[in-house]
């Protein structure tokens, strides 16, 4: 596949990684170069603290990145969230795409987004997201690595709702 996209020889890119942030992140990214390697793509991997990771990879820095790994969980598990920040088009004016680190940009995309955050019929607006997401799985905006396990520990005395951004909240908890 690489020949016939004209890599015969397979080619090089950085690849920008925390080594302090997620779960494993660095053993994350050395596997994806292992992988890679097999394949003919070289990566040179800049795996550092994530202090130093998003002041070079995030607006602050130029978005300086071409490869990278970056963990995302919505904090209102809305999708206008990922839309915007991950799938938005990158502004000036800092509303759009803060996170969108490999510079994706679909305006269509922008439009469904904006219509998602001002619409109250839940019908309508799960149609719109459906019409964002299609385009961004179509046109292939992110290639996802992996889920991230969470673990939790419980006793059989409770009962309790593990919620998908990894918050214990105590009144989820029943006896």
């Amino acid at each position: 596949l690489l020949a016939e996209a004209g890599y015969p020889n397979g080619f090089e890119v950085g690849m920008d990684c925390p080594n302090d942030r997620y779960v494993n992140d660095e053993a994350i990214c050395q596997a994806s170069v292992a992988m890679l390697a097999r394949i003919g793509v070289k990566i040179n991997l800049n795996a550092q603290p994530k202090a130093q990771y998003f002041a070079k990879v995030l607006a602050s820095g130029g978005y300086d990145t071409s490869f990278y790994l970056l963990g995302w969980t919505p904090g209102s598990f809305d999708s206008w969230n990922v839309l915007t920040n991950l799938h938005g088009c990158r502004d000036d004016k800092g509303k759009g795409g803060a996170f969108n680190l490999g510079g994706y940009c679909n305006p269509a995309v922008d439009a469904l987004s904006a219509k998602v955050l001002v619409e109250n019929d839940p019908a309508a607006r799960l149609d719109l997201i459906e019409q964002a997401y299609k385009i961004t799985t179509d046109e292939i905006a992110y290639i996802p690595l992996h889920q991230q396990g969470l673990a939790w520990g419980v006793s059989s005395k409770v009962e309790v709702a593990q919620r998908a951004d990894n918050q214990l909240m105590l009144y989820y908890v029943k006896k």
